[in-house]
């Protein structure tokens, strides 16, 4: 009987033991949060005011939940009438912020709008342009400043002085004269008198050269834009950024170089070379930051020239980004004969000389974004030589907005 007990009361120990356990491992329900929809919410400004050809900021506040990866597209438009008549959307752009300017007076309707992945949503302000009272030209007239490399073409500059050459080059301007920039490095910086504002989607200004030789008719040179951010009327260093063209980011193309022309001594016995067309091979030294030295020759042609500009020192340096023209010797190595290649697109002196100011890179090569532009620098970024041809220079003929917009 002992026995029995004895068993009895371990039985009962033990199952009270896995019922304890059981309840121990049992768990709570637990009711699930219903899923958080993505919101966007929207807040702008109903009006804003700004003359032709001035920017007025449009930044919205733009509230964003629940959104986990989803990544936010925008777009603004406008309410444009066509040719046909037919008024539709003009997209002017695809930020957060909108950098808005017009051409014309006139009350524009502009609409923002948020894409969240199926998510839609809108806002819309006017923005009242009013006239300024100013008479606009399409071209770049304002002389800024003007530097020449050397070239045959500069013997005919008879001047001494910087003032003298300036305002002789500011009369060409005005005349639709073509300006000698000549080999690497030369430049010249001209000022629109409006900002060329940067079209969505389109090409907004071109830049006209001609190319300094009979046997070229173009080749390409390299164009910097800046907008006068903070009005002050100059283009300030750090409002100057590079087109990038198609040779941009190529392995051949080289960024800060820069060479430096030392004036030749008129005194100096010329050095011929075996080319009956070499006739001072050793004419004109140039040094530059990659331990290179070397000399221009004067050909035979342009002996009674000076190669270098009057007005300046000893000598003198031009930097900027140095790109690589595929030329080739097609007279059997006589120097007599080339062919000079091209570039695709975003350089002056090509098929298309077009440009968007939405090519505009900075120092480090960042794409950057620009309302407009007010000055533009066009500089020969190429060293090229073609034997009895001389040097392969160019000449600028203009700068030009082709959005331009003519006062009513």
């Amino acid at each position: 009987m002992k026995k029995y007990l004895k068993y009895s009361l371990i039985l009962v120990a033990i199952g009270a033991f896995y019922c304890c356990s059981n309840d121990d491992d049992s768990k709570p329900e637990i009711t699930p949060e219903p899923v958080k929809n993505a919101s966007v919410t929207l807040k702008l400004e109903p009006n804003f005011t700004v003359e032709r050809y001035s920017v007025v900021n449009i930044n919205p506040e733009v509230v964003i939940e629940n959104a986990s990866e989803a990544v936010a597209k925008y777009k603004w438009t406008v309410k444009v009438t066509g040719t046909d008549g037919i008024v539709k959307d003009s997209i002017i752009g695809d930020a957060k912020t909108l950098q808005f300017i017009a051409p014309k007076a006139a009350d524009y309707a502009v609409e923002f709008t948020v894409t969240l992945d199926k998510l839609v949503k809108q806002a819309s302000t006017k923005v009242k342009v009013s006239e300024t009272g100013k008479t606009y030209t399409a071209k770049a007239l304002s002389l800024i400043d003007y530097l020449p490399a050397p070239s045959y073409a500069l013997d005919n500059y008879e001047f001494t002085t910087k003032t003298e050459i300036l305002e002789n080059i500011q009369a060409s301007l005005n005349q639709g004269e073509d300006i000698n920039l000549g080999t690497f490095g030369g430049y010249i910086v001209t000022k629109f008198d409006h900002t060329v504002i940067n079209s969505y989607g389109k090409r907004d200004f071109t830049v006209q050269t001609v190319a300094n030789s009979t046997t070229v008719k173009v080749f390409p040179v390299s164009v910097y834009v800046a907008y006068d951010a903070n009005k002050n009327g100059i283009a300030d260093d750090n409002e100057w950024y590079e087109i990038g063209g198609s040779e941009h980011n190529k392995s051949t193309t080289t960024k800060n170089y820069e060479i430096t022309y030392f004036k030749p001594d008129p005194a100096k016995v010329a050095v011929t070379g075996k080319a009956d067309w070499q006739f001072d091979k050793e004419y004109l030294k140039w040094t530059d930051n990659k331990n290179t030295s070397n000399f221009i020759t004067k050909t035979k042609k342009w002996r009674r020239l000076n190669y270098y500009p009057q007005w300046i020192g000893d000598s003198y340096t031009l930097k900027g980004t140095k790109l690589y023209l595929p030329v080739k010797d097609v007279s059997d190595g006589e120097g007599t004969a080339f062919n000079v290649g091209t570039f695709e697109w975003g350089y002056a002196g090509i098929k298309d000389p077009s440009i968007d100011i939405s090519w505009a890179v900075d120092s480090n090569g960042k794409k950057v974004h620009l309302p407009g532009i007010d000055f533009v620098k066009v500089y020969v970024s190429t060293y090229t030589e073609l034997g009895a041809s001389d040097l392969l220079t160019s000449s600028f003929k203009e700068a030009e907005d082709l959005n331009f917009a003519k006062s009513k």
